[in-house]
């Protein structure tokens, strides 16, 4: 047996050959031969059982769901602070995986994963990111050791996406995306080193700096509005069935609650089904979320008209949360008795907002899309007049829903002012639909203003609907 010292030395050789000179693990993250040990995004992770090991290694437990398949998120750095990602070339990973016993499809592929890269507006794994690559096992369990090459254009692309190429942080994601994984598969997962090669003669990474003074921020806060479960009739509604729902609310730069001569446009935007009012990534805590970056630049360069903007659960049962698993059929086709008689009376009576249909928006992503057609111009034409949908999931053909819509009297000579479609050429889930609805709402004389976008490569994933909600906001209120 080796005496403690000797120990010791060997253990030291071992570090420094792996370029762990700062730590006294094993494991962990090298940053321009700098190592440290992980420092887990807590907040942006979605896995269970996440543990470090004595080695410094990190294992955690991801859950397969309809293709958010959950992770961890690491800050690139223990300070927190960013890299450049254009000053690097690789990014070399070692994992070990195994399914958990009992809970894997034997139809499924071998396990897959996603390296994705958190900007500085990232609230974590589903908060804004980039996919840098997805790669794929050769065996059912094992080790894996990959080398990812960080395309040419990838700068540009987070750029184009956050406006600086500032990374904050990664995630290792289980890719569950059309696999043949059921819902509730499980994958244990140990990361075990990852490292982040920078190209020859980079420059040294700058600090984060987006440009904009406080004063050009935006503010967050979250309301809890009473309303109450809207699939129970109402000569039958009881206490049990009334409570108050929690939502976000982003008020622009400037806005003065005592101030009631200025008034905003209001916006609801929803999420999709197995989500919540926190998907969007819009919260109080820390730089708020990247739609809250693209308001607060978009409105501080001009290109964005000032408005309110409403995150909300469109789940109107109480199976709505809070952080509810956005899951019930149900509750979403009741919401619009919600959006009418409780949502927006209490955002019109808290806040500053511009009277009229055409100063209130309605967008949603994927079911929130539906929602969007289904409830936004079905049920609350006389309400709204500004609507998007971000990979909307449209049940029926467009001619019914226009016939349905046109044959509503109370809706006779309402326009639609601004309609938005967005939606990925390589979503399989509801891109079948698309560009079917995108013919007939064009022509459809009762929109003003149309637009859509086929995102290239795009999945039924946030890098399409955060572009939609960009696109969107530029349009809506102008």
């Amino acid at each position: 047996m080796l005496k403690k010292s000797k120990l010791f030395f060997v253990a030291g050789i071992v570090l420094l050959a792996l370029g762990f000179t700062s730590c006294d693990k094993t494991c962990g993250i090298v940053v321009r031969d700098k190592a440290e040990t992980f420092t887990i995004f807590e907040k942006g992770s979605v896995a269970q059982q996440i543990e470090t090991g004595a080695d410094g290694s990190v294992s955690w437990v991801a859950t397969a769901a309809g293709g958010a398949g959950g992770g961890v998120a690491f800050y690139v750095k223990s300070d927190k602070s960013e890299i450049n990602i254009g000053n690097y070339e690789s990014v070399d990973i070692e994992l070990e995986y195994s399914p958990v016993e009992g809970k894997w499809n034997s139809n499924a592929k071998n396990p897959g994963f996603c390296m994705r890269l958190l900007p500085w507006d990232s609230t974590g794994l589903f908060g804004g990111f980039e996919d840098l690559e997805y790669f794929d096992s050769d065996a059912l369990s094992g080790t894996l050791k990959h080398t990812i090459k960080i395309p040419a254009d990838f700068a540009d692309r987070v750029i184009a996406s956050s406006d600086q190429d500032a990374i904050m942080a990664f995630a290792i994601k289980f890719n569950d995306y059309q696999r043949g994984n059921s819902d509730g598969d499980q994958l244990k997962v140990t990361l075990k080193g990852v490292r982040f090669n920078a190209k020859a003669g980079a420059p040294a990474d700058k600090p984060f700096d987006d440009g904009l003074t406080a004063s050009q921020r935006g503010t967050v806060v979250e309301i809890n509005y009473p309303t109450r479960d809207w699939s129970v009739p109402e000569a039958d509604v009881t206490a049990a069935d009334r409570y108050n729902k929690h939502a976000w609310v982003y008020l622009p730069a400037g806005y003065d609650a005592n101030d009631k001569s200025t008034k905003y446009p209001v916006f609801i935007l929803l999420h999709g089904f197995g989500q919540n009012e926190n998907t969007w990534g819009l919260t109080n805590q820390g730089r708020g979320g990247k739609i809250k970056g693209y308001m607060d630049r978009g409105m501080a360069n001009g290109e964005v008209k000032k408005f309110i903007l409403v995150c909300a659960t469109g789940v109107a049962d109480k199976s709505w949360g809070p952080n509810g698993s956005g899951n019930s059929f149900t509750g979403y086709n009741y919401f619009g008795g919600e959006l009418r008689n409780d949502l927006l009376p209490y955002i019109r009576e808290n806040f500053n907002v511009a009277d009229g249909r055409d100063n209130v928006a309605m967008a949603g992503l994927s079911m929130g899309g539906g929602q969007t057609f289904t409830i936004g111009i079905a049920q609350c034409l006389d309400l709204i007049s500004n609507f998007a949908g971000f990979s909307g999931a449209m049940f029926g053909t467009a001619e019914d829903f226009i016939a349905g819509v046109d044959g509503n009297a109370a809706f006779k000579g309402l326009k639609i002012n601004n309609l938005y479609m967005i939606c990925g050429d390589a979503d399989g889930l509801v891109y079948g639909t698309f560009p079917g609805y995108v013919e007939a709402m064009k022509n459809w004389n009762r929109v003003s203003n149309f637009s859509s976008y086929v995102f290239p490569g795009g999945t039924h994933d946030f890098p399409v609907w955060y572009k939609g909600f960009n696109d969107f906001i530029k349009i809506v209120f102008n």
